[in-house]
């Protein structure tokens, strides 16, 4: 009578009704390609039917969540002792059968036991469990002794009392037979079934708990499914399932129904956003199974987020905590929640979608509304309630928009970037001739320049303009535009929009501490004198305005003294900033004194110190907005600095990516500065220029402030390595002119003196060079104890007077590695016109040495080549031992070098020149470099050299 044997949960089957040509038509269910990641529990299953062929019992206990791949697992087993001649036992507990004695025992043992037992008269005697299971073990004893026997059970925390009596018994009584037992069970509060596992597992029994598949396993099963390695997409689709091997079975059967996959380039794509339709199947059929307040606090759940609180759902239900305890038993019983330390969670995300989904819209929108006001009304932040308010708002319900306007006041100072979203959805929601659209309006610029986002603030306080205003509304938005032009590097507009809010009456408080702010960042960048007496106003009644406004004028302050080489001033006044301020700040509009306090400590060369700050800055903060990238701009110059060349590229690539995304234009263009002297120190000269042409706006604007130097001198220096000193005179001229009142020009590069003083000599103006050795001297003068200026001044004047002790305390003095090696190249080309030729080749070859470590490979050929004019001739294009004999990898570095200008589009005397070669050894060059590549024209040079980098090719043929 219970002859059928129970079948095991279904494999992925052949085919698939969603292939439609773009995908591989099977799933496989073969071994190996389905059961990923089970390797381990493979190898104990193995291991119980060699047991049971060398004629020895044993059990193996297998337990995990549901749909975990027990069954799987079972399945494969039993496939396995079937072709080795076992004989099976198959079976399956379930709900119903919990009520009938032995259900999945007779099940499994099948028709022969169903016939030895169906005339017995006293099977319903009250011993009758004892006699069952000794007809049970007779009949597998009779079994075993022809072949060795498979037991295989499966959902056993459904199985009755009597069964789990019967698998207490049988496995101790049969364990001198060849009877193997896998025994599985779902991991549910079913405490009768958890304690049969631990008595068996005293017995000897061995335990296997399946957990999820790993991150290579699911990126497997997905490749098996598809025929192609997974994107990304995809496998954050897949994560979802948490492991599951069913869940993800279902997903790739509703990607493959929705034809949401498809091949390209040898990928698997997810082409689709949308959840396939056999989720929400799945969702409804997990929910069915479950009572009804189970299913509604499981749907409520979905909207509160990943993790809830018990107290948030009862809320939300209207009932107490203690009320929903056995509903959370029963999910928790049925696989789908679980429980952290302090809250619960959907076990898996996929089906806290597909529940979620399943809302419809209305009721959704409703829920998160519910959800946020509880937020609110509990204290909670905004910012933690903002996304609930943003999804149940709707143009027709004007309640749900004021809830948006009042979470965008609270979280305009504590979290731009949420107020910004809040005002803006607000704003889209709200018609233009609606009463509310105005101020809807202006809440949305202030919040979206506050978050960095400056198109959008400047779209709508320009588009707001151009309609009549009243007098605060028009100076709200000209606030916005001061401080978004500032950010963009146009610093004049910048402080014109500032006058004109500033030019108004009665100002509200808070509108006039940021029409403040706007003015004295847009002065400070302008270097423009103004700004000290609104500067002063501020700090001498601090008290009445507020501490960012306050801040801003200490930088401000701090800016001017700098300027005219106040060192100490300066930094006292940054430091007073930072304290005052609290050193950075996650509104744009604001100043950020602990960044401007490291730009002053690299200037200073306190590199440590300045590492630190911004190690301390680095956090959530600056995220997003254009703060970001003056933390990047900093980390480069700190890494120019201490010679690490590709870590000051990645770092300013970094600032330069964050300022064009955010539409910063002044620092894009501070960013391409850097990225200029980086390249030149580099040697390559064509980047440095181009660079330089792809400045958005020119200088002067705040923040040029984070790389003063940089931004000042960067071209001058480019014309100089391009087309010789004379070239440069034009530009060092005007930073000649400008150098009496401001002095701090000299600081932020300690060679920068030096470099300007050598190449007016070498222009021919001697004069030009007077004034910048007597500027760095002054500065000295004036901050005595400073070592980076100190080292500066005697180095140009030891250039001016030719002074080979000045030389020598600079490089002994110089703590930057590129002045230093600069340094004593100066000492050596003095000796060599002095007739020191022993001298000279020694400080020479410290300089090639210094430049070497620092990666300037033109400073070093350019070294190379006045050794040789003093008749030291060094093989550096050896080939180390190591190196191939041909490819890229074969090449020296001078044949890099060489190769990199070929691909700027220079020619031989061009590369020679750059190089300090002569043009034979060019063409030498070129001759290993083509053999070598095995290429024969310049322009595949040009390609192999791009491919290396990874850039465009620029080779113009």
């Amino acid at each position: 009578m219970w002859s059928e044997t129970i079948n095991m949960t279904a494999m992925i089957n052949g085919s698939s009704p969603g292939a439609r040509g773009q995908v591989p038509p099977q799933v496989h269910s073969a071994d190996g390609e389905v059961m990923r990641g089970r390797e381990a529990e493979r190898r104990v299953v193995r291991g119980l039917l060699r047991r049971a062929r060398r004629g020895l019992g044993g059990v193996v206990l297998a337990e995990g969540e549901p749909g975990i791949g027990k069954s799987l697992l079972l399945r494969e087993a039993t496939d396995e002792a079937a072709r080795e001649g076992f004989s099976l036992a198959a079976g399956a507990a379930d709900q119903l059968g919990r009520t009938i004695p032995f259900f999945a025992l007779r099940a499994a043992l099948g028709v022969p036991f169903a016939m030895l037992t169906n005339d017995s008269r006293d099977r319903d005697l009250p011993d009758a469990p004892a006699w069952w299971i000794s007809k049970a073990q007779a009949h597998l004893e009779q079994r075993a002794t022809a072949n060795p026997v498979l037991v295989c059970l499966d959902d056993l925390q459904w199985a009755s009392p009597a069964t789990l009596a019967a698998l207490r018994t049988l496995p101790r009584e049969l364990k001198r037979y060849p009877v193997a037992w896998l025994l599985a069970r779902s991991v549910t509060p079913q405490h009768d079934t958890e304690y049969l596992f631990s008595l068996l597992e005293k017995d000897g029994a061995t335990h296997i708990t399946l957990g999820p598949l790993g991150d290579d396993a699911v990126a497997a099963l997905l490749a098996d499914a598809f025929g192609a390695r997974p994107d990304q997409a995809l496998l954050a689709l897949a994560r979802g399932a948490a492991g599951n091997p069913t869940l993800l079975t279902e997903l790739i059967r509703g990607l493959r129904d929705d034809n949401a996959v498809q091949l390209a380039d040898g990928c698997a794509v997810l082409v689709s956003a949308q959840l396939p339709r056999r989720m929400h199947r799945v969702g409804q059929q997990r929910l069915d199974g479950l009572s009804k307040q189970a299913r509604h606090m499981l749907v409520t759940a979905t909207v509160l987020g990943p993790s809830f609180r018990l107290e948030d759902a009862a809320e939300m239900l209207g009932e107490t905590p203690t009320a929903l305890l056995p509903t959370v038993e029963e999910a928790m019983g049925a696989g789908i929640m679980t429980a952290a330390e302090n809250a619960f969670s959907f076990r898996h995300p996929l089906l806290r979608r597909a529940v979620g989904d399943m809302i419809p819209r209305p009721a959704r929108n409703a829920l998160h509304r519910q959800y946020g006001q509880i937020l609110l009304n509990r204290g909670e932040s905004a910012a933690v309630a903002a996304g609930h308010l943003i999804q149940a708002a709707h143009p027709d319900d004007p309640a749900s928009l004021a809830d948006l306007d009042t979470a965008a006041a609270q979280t305009l100072r504590s979290a731009p970037q949420t107020a910004a979203d809040l005002a803006l959805r607000a704003l889209e929601l709200t018609s233009p001739t609606a009463p509310a659209a105005l101020e809807r309006a202006l809440a949305a610029a202030e919040a979206l320049a506050a978050a960095g986002r400056l198109d959008q603030a400047a779209r709508i306080a320009r588009d707001t303009l151009a309609k009549p205003l009243p007098p605060v509304a028009e100076a709200r938005l000209r606030c916005v535009l001061s401080s978004v032009l500032c950010t963009r590097g146009q610093a004049s507009d910048a402080h014109a929009e500032a006058r004109l809010v500033l030019a108004r009456p009665r100002l509200p408080e808070d509108l006039l501490n940021l029409a403040l702010t706007a003015q004295l960042k847009a002065l400070a960048g302008l270097h423009d004198e103004l700004g000290g007496p609104v500067a002063d106003a501020i700090i001498a009644a601090s008290g009445q305005h507020d501490s960012h406004a306050v801040a801003a004028a200490l930088v401000t302050r701090a800016v001017m003294a700098w300027e005219k080489g106040q060192v100490g001033k300066g930094l006292e006044l940054l430091r007073d900033a930072a304290r005052h301020d609290g050193g950075i700040s996650s509104d744009a509009r604001h100043v950020q004194p602990l960044l401007a306090l490291a730009a002053a400590l690299i200037d200073l060369r306190k590199l440590d110190e300045a590492g630190n700050i911004l190690q301390a800055a680095d956090n959530q903060t600056l995220q997003r907005i254009p703060a970001q990238a003056a933390l990047s701009i900093l980390r480069a110059r700190i890494h120019l600095a201490n010679g690490r060349l590709a870590d000051a590229d990645a770092a300013g690539q970094a600032a330069l990516a964050t300022a064009e995304a955010l539409g910063a234009h002044g620092y894009a263009s501070t960013a391409r500065c850097v990225l200029a002297v980086i390249a030149l120190r580099r040697g390559d000269i064509a980047a440095a220029a181009g660079h330089s042409a792809s400045r958005p706006v020119p200088m002067p604007h705040f923040p040029g402030l984070y790389a003063r130097i940089e931004s000042t001198a960067a071209e001058a220096q480019i014309s100089e390595a391009r087309d010789g000193p004379a070239a440069a005179l034009v530009h060092i001229r005007q930073f000649i002119a400008d150098l009496p009142a401001r002095q701090g020009l000299l600081l932020g590069d300690p060679a920068i003196a030096a470099w300007v003083v050598r190449t007016a000599l070498a222009a021919g103006d001697d004069e030009l060079a007077l004034v910048a050795a007597q500027t760095a001297e002054a500065l000295a003068s004036g901050n005595p104890g400073l070592p980076v200026v100190t080292a500066a001044a005697a180095h140009s004047l030891g250039l001016i007077d030719h002074d080979l002790a000045r030389l020598a305390q600079a490089a002994a003095e110089h703590t930057d590695p590129w002045a230093q090696a600069s340094a004593a190249e100066d000492i050596g080309v003095l000796y060599a016109r002095q007739s020191g030729r022993d001298l000279a080749i020694r400080h020479l070859t410290q300089a090639i040495h210094g430049y070497q470590q620092v990666g300037a490979t033109t400073d070093s050929a350019r070294v190379r080549r006045r050794l040789r004019k003093l008749g030291v001739r060094r093989r550096y294009w050896s080939l180390s031992a190591d190196r191939p004999v041909s490819g890229w990898p074969s090449l020296t570095e001078t044949e890099r070098a060489a190769s990199e200008l070929v691909a700027q589009g220079l020619n031989n005397q061009q590369v020679a020149d750059q190089m300090y070669i002569s043009v034979h050894t060019v063409a030498f060059h070129m001759r290993q470099i083509f053999r070598k590549l095995n290429i024969g024209s310049r322009v595949e040079l040009a390609r192999i050299v791009m491919q290396q980098s990874g850039k465009p090719a620029t080779l113009k043929v």
